[in-house]
């Protein structure tokens, strides 16, 4: 029996450690002003999805942490971009590398008659250039199309719209191939009436938003608590930001947690940053998802955007 409390004792402390660690990490980059997905086991971390122009600096602020003892940084590879032109708004959605990546971006995509709604996060790779980018929006503005929306990955340009008639539907197919370059297009062009104010692709938005919010940490709360972990508001915000291109949307708040009381105060607070930024609060739902096995996994004390 002594043997066994011992053994749970150094399982539990090395829990503990590597938690520190964890959090000693985490904030370091913060500092830094750096970003990526953060593993610990025993002394060893991993540090992904860091922006490739940023790999050496992120090693060395990590090896700089005081209990380190191996660090392992991955690059992150280019990550789907999502371009939406709905009425009088431009909704950028995916990952840059820095603030200067972010700030070419927004300047290749203006218009005088559009405004541009940026929900970027730090610390990716875009899929193509902003210059690009910048031209599959004019291609979409040109062919006098209000709403498409365009996925950029992996070499490949799905473009999504409804347009009134044949006409429209080859000037902007065409429009498109030529500021595409080279890049496959996949054609998701339907004729037909116009769709209703406010529609939009949900499915490309709700995978937007997910990859936005895991990239960032997750919304998260301090265990058995109801205050924020991380930049956990300033990421609602931006959530907000993008949700405000689909006012027809319904919006659903999990909550997960072992207590469902606090879950729902969780996610009440998530919902109250999201209606200070313009979403209907009558389009939001809240749901509660039980942690039977406690919040030390950080999953089980987050609150999940799901957009149907």
């Amino acid at each position: 029996m002594p043997v066994l409390l011992a053994a749970t004792g150094v399982f539990v402390y090395g829990q503990d450690v590597e938690r520190a660690l964890h959090a000693d990490v985490r904030t370091a980059l913060g500092k830094a002003g750096y970003h990526g997905v953060v593993e610990v086991s025993g002394r060893s971390v991993v540090v992904s999805e860091v922006s490739p122009r940023s790999v050496d600096a992120v090693r060395a602020v990590v090896s700089d942490v005081s209990g380190v003892g191996s660090t392992d940084v991955r690059p992150a590879g280019p990550e789907q971009l999502l371009v939406a032109v709905r009425g009088g708004e431009i909704l950028l959605s995916g990952a840059v590398a820095d603030d200067a990546e972010r700030v070419a971006l927004i300047n290749a995509t203006k218009s005088d008659d559009h405004r541009v709604t940026a929900a970027l996060r730090l610390g990716g790779t875009l899929p193509v250039p902003p210059a690009v980018v910048g031209r599959l929006v004019s291609a979409a503005l040109s062919a006098k199309v209000s709403d498409v929306t365009t996925t950029i990955y992996n070499g490949q340009v799905a473009i999504a719209a409804r347009v009134p008639d044949e006409a429209r539907a080859t000037a902007v197919r065409d429009a498109v191939k030529q500021a595409a370059n080279g890049l496959q297009i996949t054609d998701r062009v339907e004729v037909g009436p116009s769709a209703a104010v406010g529609d939009l692709n949900v499915e490309a938005l709700h995978d937007s938003i997910s990859r936005l919010v895991n990239g960032n940490g997750a919304i998260r709360f301090v265990q058995g608590t109801t205050a924020w972990e991380g930049h956990g508001p300033v990421l609602v915000q931006r959530v907000g930001r993008m949700l405000l291109v689909a006012p027809r949307a319904s919006i659903t708040l999990v909550a997960h947690g072992t207590d469902p009381a606090m879950a729902t105060k969780r996610a009440e607070l998530v919902r109250d940053v999201l209606v200070g930024q313009g979403v209907p609060s009558t389009l939001i739902a809240v749901e509660t998802r039980p942690a039977p096995d406690g919040e030390y996994d950080p999953a089980a004390r987050q609150v999940d955007v799901v957009v149907r």
